[in-house]
């Protein structure tokens, strides 16, 4: 059962869900039509429930949405939850919410003239290219729908909320690990005196593997495969520079990082001289 705290018009209603003790979005054809606050109601099986999950914007979603956020904001941001839903299969809803403050925000700043500059968009493009796909889509649904064009980086920005729907985590975590590995790039062409096109296979062959590195760190996962010894031998430069790296990248994320990482960072390292 819920109760209409807010009708926001004729297809969203912000509600309070008496089941679940908490407050809610919902979504779908009609829904606010006729509704009154502290109405009780159930919802049909088409309607779409958005749960406010982190405990900041419980406190603060109820006044956002009370004191002026565009409804049609809502509307949108659903279709392109539904739609990353559709195509990355798993995926977590409940980024409603902060994707649609981010887009109506972004959307305003666009139409003041107002460019938010973004560092990382090169490598959130390389990092997560299905997410940043899907923000590619999103940028044509906000044109459409909201009249205005985001810029490429702002296009960055949904990849990351994207991303936080995906792998059930912040955006600024997302941003952190794109930051450490431009970070890590920057070694390694420093480094190995090399110059990496990020639109090269290589780099993005470089920069995959990376990611899937940080990831097992931060999970504690091993590597399976023992390089150490072949790239130490082999590759004595690549091998103390990733030594180098990994150490940086356990002080970092605050993990251990297995001795067979850096044979193995050291391989991929060599394959950027190809």
């Amino acid at each position: 059962m819920y109760r209409v705290i807010k009708v926001l018009n004729n297809n969203g209603v912000l509600v309070y869900d008496m089941k679940r003790g908490e407050e809610a979005i919902l979504l779908g054809s009609g829904i606010g039509f006729g509704k009154h606050v502290n109405e009780r109601f159930e919802r049909d099986e088409n309607t779409k429930r958005y749960a406010i999950v982190d405990r900041e914007e419980k406190k603060r979603t109820g006044r956002q949405v009370l004191s002026g956020m565009d409804p049609a904001f809502l509307e949108l941001t659903g279709k392109i939850v539904d739609m990353a839903r559709q195509q990355l299969g798993e995926f977590n809803p409940n980024i409603l919410i902060p994707l649609a403050d981010h887009i109506a925000v972004a959307v305003l700043r666009m139409q003041k003239g107002i460019l938010l500059k973004n560092p990382f968009h090169g490598d959130i493009r390389v990092l997560y290219p299905e997410e940043y796909r899907i923000a590619k889509e999103s940028q044509g649904m906000i044109a459409r729908e909201a009249g205005c064009m985001l810029c490429e980086d702002e296009v960055g920005y949904i990849a990351l909320h994207i991303r936080a729907g995906r792998m059930d985590e912040k955006p600024e975590d997302s941003l952190r690990v794109a930051s450490l590995m431009k970070e890590v790039v920057a070694v390694v062409e420093q480094g190995m005196g090399i110059r990496l096109d990020p639109e090269s296979f290589l780099f993005e062959r470089f920069m995959a593997h990376l990611r899937y590195l940080i990831a097992r760190i931060r999970d504690e996962e091993p590597v399976t495969l023992d390089m150490d010894q072949y790239a130490r031998t082999q590759f004595p430069d690549s091998y103390r520079l990733a030594g180098s790296i990994c150490e940086k990248l356990s002080q970092e994320l605050k993990k251990p990082v297995p001795k067979e990482a850096i044979g193995h960072l050291a391989l991929h390292m060599e394959r950027l001289r190809m």
